[in-house]
């Protein structure tokens, strides 16, 4: 049976909710996935985005940039008896964004090429050089890529923060534990925010585990390991979960040749 990650302890940081895939593709290889989340997501219901319920029908476009901004948007308008416009068009970022807003009944009017915001930003208005009015969704930390491209070209947006990111502690010392053992041979970051969230649980540890192969779902989360102090970034040509696997497996086949 071929295990090309036999024995070897793969730190997964996803919220309990998205990790399941990440860790069958890392069993399914042999190796061990240590799961532990730090961080989770809550639906922001503050008063200040009641205006934009009666406002919806008035954009042209919605922007969604991660299941989560689809998740907590559709959880938003249900909780308050309202529908997404059928004439508001949705853009979105990445297949994954899209299969989720599919879940919800509506398709994707716009998917760039490149998973990128700013890509998305470039390719969006040469294809729609005047959009209309645009409303953006997001998350409290969220980059401001897309909302700082869109007031330099001037268009009208509105941004709704529909979700909450919140750091978990609970089992941090867990990830201190392992690192000061040595019992980790690799981590995963699939965020910015998760990064973050590991620099602040293992801060005063032993072991900063800034050594250890890091493994980035995309370029925007590579650059922040690298700018963290990570030494070992690996980014997959595609940003999947299966080619982030894909690489760590031929990463710890060619180990020895290093």
């Amino acid at each position: 049976m071929d295990a090309p990650l036999h024995g070897k302890n793969i730190l997964i940081t996803r919220g309990r909710s998205q990790a399941a895939p990440l860790k069958e593709r890392i069993e399914e290889a042999g190796g061990v996935p240590r799961h532990t989340p730090l961080l989770a997501f809550q639906l922001n219901d503050q008063q200040t985005n009641e205006p934009i319920l009666d406002e919806l029908h008035e954009f042209s476009w919605i922007f969604l940039t991660s299941s989560n901004a689809v998740k907590f948007f559709f959880k938003w308008l249900h909780k308050h008896g309202r529908k997404l416009p059928a004439d508001v068009r949705a853009a979105v970022i990445g297949t994954k964004t899209e299969r989720a807003l599919q879940r919800y009944g509506r398709k994707a009017d716009f998917l760039p090429a490149s998973f990128q915001a700013a890509k998305m930003e470039e390719e969006f208005f040469q294809k729609y050089p005047e959009p209309g009015k645009l409303l953006y969704i997001r998350g409290n930390r969220s980059r401001d890529v897309l909302p700082a491209a869109f007031r330099k070209r001037a268009v009208f947006f509105k941004s709704l923060t529909v979700y909450d990111t919140l750091l978990l502690t609970n089992d941090q010392k867990n990830i201190t534990t392992w690192l000061e053992n040595g019992d980790l041979d690799a981590l995963t970051f699939t965020s910015p925010s998760t990064i973050q969230a590991f620099k602040t649980v293992t801060k005063g540890s032993r072991e900063s585990g800034l050594s250890l192969p890091c493994f980035c779902i995309g370029p925007t989360t590579a650059r922040k390991a690298e700018t963290e102090g990570f030494t070992d970034v690996f980014t997959p040509p595609q940003y999947t979960i299966e080619h982030m696997v894909e690489q760590m497996i031929f990463y710890f086949k060619n180990e020895g040749n290093r």
